[in-house]
């Protein structure tokens, strides 16, 4: 079984809410036994080695838990990458492309990594902080996107009935919103003529489409207040989409949200949750 962790589950494994030292434990005896595998978006790295809050030894202490569990050898490129390349792949091949960073940023940051660790936190390879600067930039730049796309469908939203379902509004919305996403990138007209249903069917794409929807549709419909949060989960969720059977989030109302895009194959647990599955050895139920 393979799961996706977001950024604030890591935090919650250091710092044992809601787990303890037993059920790390438990995970690792999961992964070493090849039940159990995690790969690691590069966004998680760039949010845990960028967090300059952190001193030199807790950043040490973060990374090698948060190593000792995900593969840095399965790192799921910046979003915004995965998506794009995701479409170009679709319009040439019907197909998605492979999910994972390309050789270059892996041994970057892979070295970078090795140095930060033996230098007890104090060292940091320029390499590898211009590969986690420019997946930062990347991030703004994909966010700021979205944020405009969602202004967008906000305002169509809230010209619709007010007991409108979330799967008759993403019917309604999810195809100009793909259209868009494929003229951005240059390939549109080979996407519709391979059929835009079909790249919605992309994980990485009705992820990221459907995840921003399903956020419009809460504060809409649901009474839900805006979070600061909110930008950062839209980065997540298609990376686990893209690479993991299952997500693993303790934000409550983010889990309810994925829930409703109704990802095939992608199950939605809260650290506890997982937990209990690893213990029960129930991940493939």
């Amino acid at each position: 079984m393979i799961a996706y962790l977001d950024t604030n589950v890591f935090d919650h494994l250091y710092r044992k809410i809601g787990c303890t030292s037993a059920d790390i434990a438990e995970l690792r005896k999961a992964i070493y036994g090849r039940g159990l595998s995690m790969p690691i978006g590069i966004h998680v790295l760039e949010e845990l080695l960028l967090n300059r809050r952190a001193s030199p030894q807790e950043l040490v202490a973060r990374v090698k838990l948060t190593l000792s569990l995900a593969s840095i050898r399965r790192m799921v490129k910046p979003c915004d990458q995965l998506i794009a390349d995701d479409i170009r792949s679709y319009a040439a091949t019907g197909a998605p492309d492979r999910p994972l960073v390309g050789a270059q940023i892996q041994n970057a940051l892979t070295q970078g990594i090795a140095e930060l660790i033996e230098s007890d936190g104090e060292e940091f390879s320029e390499e590898m902080l211009a590969a986690l600067e420019e997946t930062r930039q990347r991030k703004e730049r994909f966010l700021q996107a979205m944020k405009i796309s969602q202004q967008r469908g906000t305002a169509l939203i809230e010209k619709l009935p007010s007991r409108i379902s979330f799967e008759d509004y993403f019917q309604l919305t999810a195809v100009p919103r793909a259209e868009k996403f494929a003229q951005r990138i240059g390939v549109l007209e080979a996407c519709r003529e391979r059929g835009i249903d079909g790249l919605l069917k992309i994980r990485s794409v009705r992820a990221a489409i459907g995840i921003a929807q399903s956020f419009i549709y809460g504060l809409t419909f649901n009474g839900w207040a805006p979070s600061r949060s909110d930008s950062i989960d839209l980065l997540h969720v298609p990376s686990a989409a893209a690479t993991a059977e299952i997500f693993v989030t303790n934000d409550r109302r983010l889990r309810e949200a994925v829930e409703r895009v109704a990802l095939d194959g992608l199950r939605v647990l809260s650290l506890g949750e997982f937990l209990a599955a690893v213990g029960r050895e129930e991940l493939a139920g």
